[in-house]
């Protein structure tokens, strides 16, 4: 796998002719979500260069091997290096997908404007695309467990978004999507995973990937769970929503959107 040039793939404004230029592709080289996912005409949306290269395991295990962070946060749990791009494959082909586009709609949903103007809508599109890379270093027998993990499994499972965010943030991923991918599991109140700052804020763009994220997962056959309806999605939502974690808005936006 090729990694050069990553940084300028991602500092350059992704809608611009210079992001074509500047790394050799032609418009028609660059994969794009066609199929009428998207029906605002601001998306103007481009895949992120790692959601279709970042899949050679012998690089990936390299970019491990060579993070310190990654490297304590596996011994520490008794987990031992191993990359599974096979599942990485899977997660990009139906729950990354997925939560990209319901993720892009809830954004271009949002009618109040003064939090329409908070919301960074690539950053969560690539935030959405990236956020669970981590689980390629999370063993299989947990990742597929049928039924409930426990307490030593769940604390390995919810490693996946420190992992993630260590994977990728020396291959030219913006602080902001990098922020949204380590934190997709944080709420309101701080007490989800990893533990956040002090000066941690739950915006609408971690309200928006999490929502996203929230309703791919329940609406998905799993290996621990059967899908759920439209409704029986929505209702759960909900519930989160009058417990204050989502805002109505976002909510509203998410209803909108399906």
């Amino acid at each position: 796998m090729k990694l050069t040039n990553l940084t300028t793939l991602f500092t350059t404004p992704l809608n611009s002719a210079a992001y074509t230029q500047s790394v050799g592709f032609k418009s028609s080289d660059i994969r794009t979500f066609q199929n009428n996912e998207i029906v605002r005409p601001q998306d103007n949306f481009v895949s992120n260069p790692l959601y279709s290269n970042f899949d050679d395991a012998a690089t990936i295990k390299k970019i491990a091997k060579s993070n310190p962070r990654i490297m304590q946060l596996l011994k520490e749990n008794g987990v031992k290096l191993k990359v599974n791009v096979d599942e990485l494959a899977a997660l990009k082909k139906g729950h990354l997908s997925d939560t990209r586009i319901i993720a892009a709609k809830i954004c271009s949903n949002i009618s109040d404007p003064e939090l329409k103007k908070k919301v960074r809508m690539q950053d969560v599109q690539q935030a959405a695309m990236l956020h669970d890379y981590g689980k390629v270093l999370i063993p299989k027998e947990i990742l597929n467990k049928p039924g409930t993990l426990n307490p030593e499994e769940k604390k390995i499972m919810q490693l996946h978004s420190e992992l993630g965010y260590e994977l990728l943030k020396q291959q030219g991923v913006n602080q902001n999507v990098l922020n949204l991918i380590k934190y997709h599991h944080q709420n309101k109140e701080g007490n989800g995973y990893p533990q956040a700052p002090s000066d941690f804020e739950y915006d609408v763009n971690f309200q928006i990937l999490h929502v996203a994220d929230m309703y791919s997962a329940l609406t998905e056959n799993r290996c621990y769970h059967a899908a759920c309806t439209k409704d029986e999605a929505l209702a759960i939502i909900e519930q989160k929503m009058e417990a204050g974690d989502i805002s109505k808005e976002v909510f509203e936006a998410l209803e909108k959107s399906l």
